[in-house]
């Protein structure tokens, strides 16, 4: 009896071990902003151990672009985009749980003249998802976005539009992705 009781306690323990392990314990907060800031924390400390893939950007920007997107084995887990402008050069990171977005940073920066490389400021705003809608928008100076704007309605498709494209992308063969309708 004594041998079942240990082996019993020795299994829920290695369960245990394991949920935490791959995250699965704390993912079950009841905040989803919370949850959200979790999970992107987890991926970027992971990002070295994915595959790395990068592809050039086409029409997205007048000076062209960039996307590297981290894959663990056939997911993708996170983007980043970067497009490149005359008068300046913005970032993208998009994040992925489940195959799914869940966040996406856009970090501008300002040149002083065209293509001189000088920044002379940076902006950032934060796009929060949850079951493929956006649920927090917070802009550069983390004043919120109201949800029932159709500003936000836009940022919300836009953003899953150009997600599920750059997800296409950056898992076919070919070496660019061309912005299209």
């Amino acid at each position: 009896m004594t041998e079942r009781i240990t082996a019993f306690l020795t299994r829920s323990a290695l369960i245990a071990l394991v949920l935490a392990t791959f995250g699965f314990a704390r993912a079950q907060t009841a905040d989803p902003i919370e949850a959200i800031r979790e999970h992107y924390a987890q991926i970027n400390r992971s990002a070295t151990n994915y595959k790395k893939v990068k592809k050039n950007l086409s029409g997205f920007s007048t000076e062209g672009g960039e996307l590297v997107a981290y894959f663990h084995g056939p997911s993708v887990m996170k983007m980043v985009a970067t497009f490149v402008g005359e008068m300046g050069k913005a970032t993208e990171e998009y994040f992925y749980w489940n195959g799914k977005l869940i966040f996406v940073l856009r970090t501008d920066r300002t040149y002083d003249k065209p293509l001189s490389g000088k920044v002379i400021k940076t902006a950032e705003s934060r796009f929060y998802f949850n079951n493929e809608a956006m649920i927090r928008w917070l802009d550069d100076a983390s004043k919120q976005i109201a949800s029932d704007t159709k500003e936000f309605q836009d940022k919300q498709n836009q953003y899953l539009k150009t997600s599920k494209q750059f997800s296409a992308g950056a898992g076919s063969a070919k070496p660019m992705i061309e912005e299209g309708p």
